[in-house]
């Protein structure tokens, strides 16, 4: 583990330091041992958190790492009335962190605490989306959808929180993007005052939550969309927070590509569809009746395929799914101007629709259709400087492309976006060191040469 200061600090980090300790407040839990560095860090955490300092810590297997960081975390947050958020890169972490950490220590501290686990809106049903989709299910669904969209309407009435993990068959796509919550369309404004919208309620717990636990994927998703984050005034996420990362050594690679560009051929071809599926002849420029709309959408699909089936046949993959692109213009640009067409058929559209519903719906799917129009034209002409390009081949399998773009170096971004000053950052993971007790190289590729 890294050197630690250990140095007499203040009476916060005394604290800590004696719950730490052979007979302190841990000792009556199950299964306590004493272990010096598991003391140490803890005393590190309490310390920067008080400093409003940043923190790279290696904390090697058997030193009980969560527990040193979520009792400094919890005490902090409780008294100076702050919102701690642990951000994980696995699932089986964060179930050990609610199912396994947080139990024990709402038996031993001597304080009362909400911990709540924060998952991504699109995991969450949208009962005002949810009565719309049932009122326009002819336009917007075939039979076996409509049947679909019946069984998601039985199940919202019994679930505990509509989210995906409370379904017991993971629902159909095309049926769940039509009632899923989605930014811009369930808002605070909207659905804010609704018992039954369960994003909004989810939203109220976590708002009153004093430990957040989610995943590294979510959290820089949401970084870089500040447009959903109407709590944030200062902080990360909210104001007067600070974030503690375990599994660490996952972050770069995460942030690099949600901070880069990711378009895929089965999401655009899907984003579109919702407008018009030639197929089914479903979807929202039905509903709307507009002919010019369906016409657009339908010849938009096919040159989707032909685009990246372009894409395809100059990619090379018999080393793996991966294909780097080094040179601009990989392909012709046969999809921008196509999609500017799209977006300007929508604001016509939007112009017309009188139902203020339906207009959030059609916007949401401009602002996509607009972004990938952008990521794609950056991609092309290779535009975003310091970036690596690449093919990508997804799906289970393989049988789709996307695009995808990433900075070199996240360490600017990184910077930036986590390392500021007067907040704290917590970075902790049992293999952080590359030949460098000092975590020097760790610290650099991720931007945190000061902590």
């Amino acid at each position: 583990m890294i050197a630690l200061k250990d140095s007499l600090g203040t009476e916060f980090v005394e604290r800590i330091r004696t719950i730490f300790s052979e007979n302190g407040l841990l000792s009556k839990a199950a299964n306590f041992e004493f272990r010096p560095q598991q003391q140490e860090m803890a005393v590190a955490v309490a310390r920067a958190l008080e400093e409003d300092r940043h923190l790279v810590v290696e904390a090697g297997t058997g030193v009980g790492k969560s527990l040193a960081y979520l009792v400094p975390a919890i005490l902090f947050a409780l008294e100076q009335h702050k919102k701690a958020i642990v951000s994980t890169h696995t699932i089986n972490l964060q179930e050990q962190l609610l199912y396994k950490d947080i139990p024990i220590l709402k038996k031993v501290l001597p304080v009362e605490f909400e911990a709540s686990l924060m998952k991504g809106r699109q995991n969450y049903l949208c009962p005002r989306r949810l009565e719309r989709a049932l009122q326009q299910a002819n336009e917007l669904f075939t039979g076996p959808e409509q049947s679909e969209l019946t069984r998601l309407a039985e199940w919202a009435s019994t679930t505990r929180d509509g989210s995906l993990s409370d379904l017991s068959i993971e629902p159909d796509p095309k049926v769940w993007t039509q009632v899923c919550s989605e930014p811009h369309i369930c808002t605070q404004k909207t659905c804010g005052q609704n018992p039954r919208c369960f994003y909004q309620q989810a939203r109220k717990r976590l708002l009153a939550a004093d430990l957040l636990v989610m995943n590294h994927t979510l959290l820089f998703m949401l970084l870089g969309r500040p447009d959903e984050q109407e709590e944030r005034e200062s902080g990360f996420l909210f104001p007067n927070d600070f974030i503690i990362f375990d599994e660490a050594h996952t972050v770069e690679p995460v942030a690099s590509r949600q901070v880069g560009i990711g378009i895929s051929q089965y999401g655009l071809k899907s984003t579109i569809q919702r407008l018009y599926n030639a197929r089914t002849r479903k979807g929202l420029f039905t509903v709307m009746r507009d002919a010019n709309g369906v016409r657009l959408a339908a010849e938009l699909v096919d040159e989707v395929d032909r685009f990246f089936a372009a894409v395809e046949s100059k990619s090379d993959f018999r080393k793996g799914r991966e294909f780097r692109v080094r040179v601009p213009d990989f392909v012709p640009d046969t999809i921008t101007e196509r999609l500017t067409a799209l977006q300007a058929r929508l604001a016509d559209v939007i112009k017309r629709a009188d139902d203020e519903f339906l207009k959030a719906e059609l916007q949401e799917l401009t602002r996509r259709i607009r972004d990938t129009r952008d990521g794609i034209a950056i991609f092309l002409e290779q535009s975003a400087r310091e970036h690596v390009y690449w093919i990508e081949r997804t799906g289970k399998t393989a049988q789709f492309c996307s695009l995808n773009a990433a900075p070199i170096n996240v360490a600017p971004v990184l910077r930036r976006m986590i390392f500021r000053e007067n907040c704290c950052c917590v970075m902790t993971s049992a293999t952080l060191s590359v030949g460098r007790p000092d975590l020097a190289y760790f610290r650099e590729r991720i931007g945190a040469t000061e902590a």
